[in-house]
């Protein structure tokens, strides 16, 4: 499984958002390239598909024990990175992340976590039952070539997460991933085809689990693509306006 999502994840990189740093950004291709860490008693969360933030899916934990999970992306030394996300949670749930080195040992911006926003402070997430944003910015030090993007949840906890950000400060919008996903709609159950209500005229990918490009085609709004020729099973779509993406996983019947 992680072979398929590798090789989607470099078919079509950024699935959100075009200075989105994080891939399947609102799970809605399921976990990958998510992983369940840093620390190694850490198990995944599990993909829900109802009440998502934006789309069908996030990922959500009941948690027994501390856990969580995170993906590492790129980063370059001395620019200033945001993490956005949104969230719901019953309890004690935390933004865990971290900068690191080509050598993948942490280089901490603060002196200790209690004044590290990309450590909540060393508090906690408010306790939130509706979907609730939180943002943190944080400067890349010195050698900093990487960052964890992490989350933690602790035992009796139920938390949920979607549409979870890192990028470079001042490329992009909070509100641009998540308004251009709510602007997109179609059907992801499909026989013959696949019909689309868009913002604007789009490029629409379809691509097999293995991450081959099935399909590419330009759609205006109320536009259609044809998968009559698709064998039964699943796909993901990607639609792209040039500045944003989405993805999303459909089912051929």
């Amino acid at each position: 499984m992680k072979k398929i999502f590798t090789i989607l994840s470099i078919a079509a990189v950024s699935l959100v958002s075009a200075q989105n740093l994080t891939v399947n950004s609102g799970f809605e291709a399921g976990l990958a390239p998510w992983a369940a860490g840093t620390v190694t008693t850490y198990t995944a969360p599990t993909i829900a598909t109802t009440g998502a933030h934006t789309g069908n899916n996030s990922a959500t934990y009941t948690a027994t024990a501390t856990t969580g999970f995170y993906q590492n992306v790129p980063v370059t030394a001395g620019k200033t990175y945001v993490i956005s996300f949104w969230y719901k949670s019953t309890g004690n749930a935390r933004i865990w992340s971290v900068y690191k080195n080509a050598s993948n040992a942490a280089v901490y911006t603060t002196a200790d976590a209690s004044t590290d926003p990309f450590r909540t402070n060393n508090t906690y997430l408010e306790p939130a039952s509706a979907w609730t944003q939180y943002t943190a910015e944080m400067p890349a030090g010195t050698a900093v070539t990487n960052l964890d993007v992490a989350f933690r949840v602790y035992g009796g906890v139920t938390a949920s997460f979607d549409d979870v950000l890192a990028y470079e400060k001042g490329t992009m919008s909070v509100s641009d991933a998540a308004g251009f996903d709510k602007t997109v709609q179609f059907n992801t159950v499909v026989k013959d085809q696949i019909t689309f209500k868009l913002p604007a005229k789009a490029t629409v990918n379809i691509y097999s689990t293995d991450g081959r490009l099935v399909s590419s085609n330009r759609v205006e709004n109320g536009g259609s693509v044809s998968t009559q020729s698709l064998v039964k099973g699943a796909y993901i779509v990607t639609v792209d306006n040039g500045a944003d993406k989405i993805s999303r996983k459909v089912i051929k019947n």
